[in-house]
């Protein structure tokens, strides 16, 4: 880095990482600019014109580099930047962390009312939901989150049979799974497209 790099006031981080990038990376940055924070925006518009890909940050201006904003509504929206992608993935599993609480917790207080079966059942369920999070943490494979929603599908099946089958139950107890089961589905479908289709910046580091 020279003087002239000091002056601008770049962070160090921004310049360095997209410095590492190909013209095609680096052009999509400003394809997306306005997604961008503006010192990343900055870091890339100087390595774009060191480069040539473009002559002044007037350039941005051109139809070339202005994204079009879609109308369409997204069930699971597209993360096309680095940071907020990671954070929202990392929120993802810590949700499924959480979850697998909800059945040890069960399983404890059945256990202090004498129900060994369900109490097994449910640290059982718990342990194994826990298991399955932190594998498909560390290797990201598809298999593992299949099996996931398999399960809890399964759950859903068995509680709701359980449910129905008392002569009085609660539509609240009904509601309340439900909107769990659905939650949960939407939560890992999500990660799987998030594990499928990584930010360009990220696939290129």
């Amino acid at each position: 880095m020279n003087n002239s790099d000091r002056e601008t006031g770049l962070p160090l981080s921004f310049y360095e990482r997209y410095a590492g990038f190909s013209d095609q990376q680096i052009k999509e940055i400003l394809k997306n600019h306005k997604n961008y924070q503006e010192a990343a925006v900055t870091a890339a518009v100087k390595i774009a014109i060191e480069r040539k890909l473009i002559h002044t940050e007037q350039d941005l201006m051109g139809p070339e580099y202005q994204t079009v904003t879609s109308e369409s509504w997204y069930l699971f929206p597209p993360i096309p930047i680095v940071h907020h992608y990671k954070r929202l993935v990392a929120s993802i599993f810590r949700v499924l962390f959480i979850t697998s609480f909800i059945p040890i917790i069960f399983g404890v207080l059945k256990y202090a009312e004498g129900e060994l079966k369900m109490a097994y059942l449910g640290v059982g369920l718990g342990l194994t939901w826990m298991i399955l999070t932190f594998i498909l943490l560390k290797t990201k494979k598809l298999i593992v989150l299949f099996l996931q929603i398999i399960m809890v599908i399964l759950v859903f099946i068995i509680l709701g049979k359980r449910l129905l089958s008392q002569e009085v139950y609660q539509l609240t107890d009904i509601f309340v799974l439900v909107a769990g089961t659905m939650l949960l589905l939407y939560f890992l479908f999500y990660l799987k497209k998030l594990i499928m289709t990584k930010p360009g910046e990220l696939s290129g580091q």
